[in-house]
């Protein structure tokens, strides 16, 4: 997604965290698929929001590649979790014990090891 390349109004911004800093309620924002934007003041902004959110507001981004966002700060400040790829994948253990377990297939060792290993443990391939 393309976005036009305009300037980053940091007032929109702040009155929206002022808004956000209201909530009774803890608040999750979810942005998926967020590799597909390519558009330096989408990542402003939202580095802009991180810096400023108030402490209800909890970011979840699902992307295949890092942001352009300051992940190296939020991890060190201990603001930021993250499941990657291999979080996500089943182990061979794994793999075995879900094919015969909860599946019911009965699969020998090897059928299993191929299935994992062509798969990479993705659940969705399993």
């Amino acid at each position: 997604v393309q976005a036009p390349q305009t300037p980053l109004d940091e007032n929109v911004l702040v009155s929206l965290i002022n808004e956000l800093a209201t909530l009774p309620a803890p608040l999750m924002l979810v942005l998926d698929d967020y590799h597909l934007i390519n558009a330096e003041p989408v990542d402003q902004a939202l580095t802009f929001l991180l810096e400023h959110a108030p402490p209800q507001l909890r970011l979840v981004i699902a992307t295949r590649d890092d942001p352009q966002l300051p992940l190296a700060r939020l991890r060190a400040r201990g603001q930021l979790n993250e499941l990657r790829a291999l979080d996500l994948r089943f182990s061979l253990t794994e793999t075995g014990q879900f094919l015969n377990q909860a599946m019911r297939l009965n699969l020998s060792p090897e059928a299993i090891a191929t299935l994992e290993a062509r798969t990479e443990g993705w659940i969705a391939g399993l």
